[in-house]
């Protein structure tokens, strides 16, 4: 007996849903924490939120963060689900910082690396703080 593939869809949380987005990551164990009047969306299976990820707003960019996919949903097209619909309102303002083996992913999403050089300077030092935290990621952004 084969067990059916689960059905997804990728939508975006309310205001009053936020909470839904930030349960998610504490089961998971994942560090994210969405925030009201933020962009959030998720992947939802039959049952549950199995991946979710945000766009935090900051004075002169957003940050594309927080996109994490529950283990089990891992490697089934989740993430670019999630990424694409959070692709829908991102544009050259908004950058992301994703662990380096995602590189070709976020690359296949439209993404490319940026030099934290030539960026606005408070992109380049919330980059270099989790940099220092010793995090294995890239610095990204938009085409």
């Amino acid at each position: 007996m084969t067990l059916a593939q689960p059905s997804y869809r990728a939508q975006w949380l309310s205001d009053i849903e936020i909470p839904l987005a930030n349960k998610f990551y504490r089961m998971h164990g994942f560090r994210g924490k969405a925030r009201r009047y933020e962009d959030c969306a998720v992947v939802r299976d039959e049952r549950e939120i199995v991946a979710c990820g945000y766009l935090r707003r900051y004075d002169t960019f957003r940050l594309l963060a927080g996109v994490a996919v529950a283990r089990e949903h891992q490697g089934r097209g989740v993430a670019r689900s999630l990424l694409e619909l959070l692709a829908e309102k991102s544009n050259r303002d908004t950058y992301t910082f994703p662990y380096t083996h995602l590189e070709p992913l976020y690359l296949s999403l439209g993404l490319e690396r940026v030099n934290a050089e030539v960026l606005p300077e408070a992109v380049g030092q919330l980059y270099r703080s989790y940099l220092k935290q010793g995090r294995g990621i890239l610095l990204m952004g938009y085409r």
